[in-house]
């Protein structure tokens, strides 16, 4: 596996597989249930997958999100222009609710089970998440890591670490 000059661009990469490889549980769990059909409330596997799913949820689309607009966005507009970070933000946007929900629906259906409305709500969203994030991240992988990776200099790596570090430790 191609590994990143800058130990920051390691990280961002590792999350996003760590974050596809979720994202594929996700897709495999919801194409194996009917959207009308919510799973039995305290499976292991749903509740595993839930768990997991609020908390990715929360870590790659808050902290990971955030830094990139505060941080990687700002640095990539001065150095390679504005194309790739205001198409990166504007997806930023439109899936940014849709991860909060679908966390939200998961924590209340680890607690407290899948009504048959929010099993529907959840299931669609699911599948909208996957579409949405995969393409996303794929985006990023493709174009806007390799890119930074190449222009940031490398002592701003460890600068970028101590702030991606000090976003999520205040969350």
């Amino acid at each position: 596996m191609h590994q990143h000059k800058l130990p920051i661009i390691q990280t961002l990469h590792e999350e996003h597989m760590a974050v596809l490889a979720l994202l594929e549980r996700l897709e495999n769990f919801l194409n194996k249930r009917k959207a009308d059909k919510p799973p039995a409330n305290g499976d292991a596997e749903t509740s595993d997958l839930l768990t997991a799913l609020a908390a990715s949820m929360d870590s790659e689309i808050g902290h990971h999100y955030a830094f990139e607009e505060k941080h990687l966005f700002p640095r990539f507009l001065s150095l390679g222009g504005p194309g790739v970070p205001m198409i990166l933000r504007g997806e930023h946007d439109v899936i940014r609710p849709i991860a909060g929900r679908l966390a939200e629906l998961a924590r209340a259906a680890v607690s407290g089970g899948f009504t048959p409305a929010s099993w529907g709500e959840f299931h669609e969203l699911g599948l909208e998440m996957v579409e949405r994030e995969v393409f996303h991240v794929q985006k990023e992988e493709m174009a806007f890591l390799p890119a930074l990776d190449q222009m940031l200099p490398p002592q701003s790596s460890a600068e970028l670490e101590a702030a991606y570090a000090a976003m999520k430790a205040a969350a």
